[in-house]
């Protein structure tokens, strides 16, 4: 007899029927899940620029040229730096528009060098891309402003004259926010003094400045050591108010990160590095 041809048999096949159908309408499902937008934006290091040479976004070994240097009308032309002095960034998958599908969420939980955040804790809330766009370039022009203003009022108190200050041409790109403040000021300073300031090393820094000197915490901190470290500093200046995020972030190996509150604590920061006291550089403490 032919078990196919009884009511228990059909039903039984009728069961496996819906089972089969129910198996890939759940694997649909699931795979058309995994594309929906979620409210999460990925950060991930982004480009170095070494801002006493060329003005080169270097990507971890791609490198885009901006064309010039990356600061130019201050010092002599003659000078040439041993060291690299380099501004970090980060860069952010989605925008206040628009985020990741749950598929790269996900993904990015287990990749080390990702960060998974919700959208709010990177955009305002209600912002457009054009107007995050716009902010962020007047940030980065109100950092240069005053990187110039600290600069000249530091190099004022050391008792050399920079009068050129003013209308020296920073270099920037595509890159926007105010946290390179402390970087740029730092380069200033170098070049109107024609003096190397990091020893022939590759030191890398990050911190809102203001026009007295005051170094300010910075976001994306824990990306921007990784972009410090893949791109070849050894030293990374950082603000002593994100010590916090330092001690609670994975520090990158052979990246020795140095806290300090204003222009002057970087200056001379960088004065121990460039003459190997690395005993008498400050780090972050819990």
């Amino acid at each position: 007899m032919n078990l196919g041809d009884t009511p228990h048999g059909f039903f039984k096949g009728y069961v496996a029927k819906i089972a089969r159908h129910a198996y890939w309408a759940a694997a649909v499902i699931a795979v058309a899940l995994l594309f929906c937008p979620t409210n999460y934006v990925i950060e991930k290091p982004g480009p170095t620029m070494d801002v006493l040479g060329p003005a080169v976004l270097d990507y971890g070994g791609r490198k885009v040229d901006l064309g010039g240097e990356a600061i130019t009308g201050v010092g002599k032309a003659s000078f040439s730096p041993k060291g690299s002095l380099d501004l970090v960034t980060v860069n952010v998958l989605g925008s206040p528009s628009s985020t990741v599908p749950a598929f790269m969420a996900i993904a990015g939980y287990f990749e080390p060098d990702s960060r998974v955040l919700p959208r709010e804790v990177v955009f305002p809330i209600g912002s457009s891309l054009s107007q995050d766009e716009a902010g962020q370039e007047k940030l980065m022009e109100g950092a240069k402003a005053r990187a110039k203003a600290a600069a000249a009022s530091f190099l004022k108190s050391q008792g050399v004259s920079a009068p050129d200050l003013e209308g020296a041409k920073i270099e920037s790109g595509p890159i926007g926010g105010p946290s390179a403040g402390l970087v740029f000021a730092l380069g200033l300073i170098e070049k109107a003094e024609g003096k190397d300031l990091t020893g022939g090393r590759d030191v890398a820094g990050t911190g809102t400045l203001s026009d007295a000197g005051k170094v300010g915490a910075i976001g994306g901190i824990a990306s921007k050591m990784i972009a410090a470290r893949r791109d070849g500093a050894s030293f990374f200046l950082a603000p002593a108010s994100n010590c916090p995020q330092v001690l609670s972030s994975r520090v990158p190996e052979g990246l020795r990160v140095v806290p300090v509150g204003t222009l002057s604590g970087a200056f001379s920061a960088l004065q121990d590095i460039s003459s190997s006291r690395l005993s008498s550089l400050p780090s972050c403490r819990a």
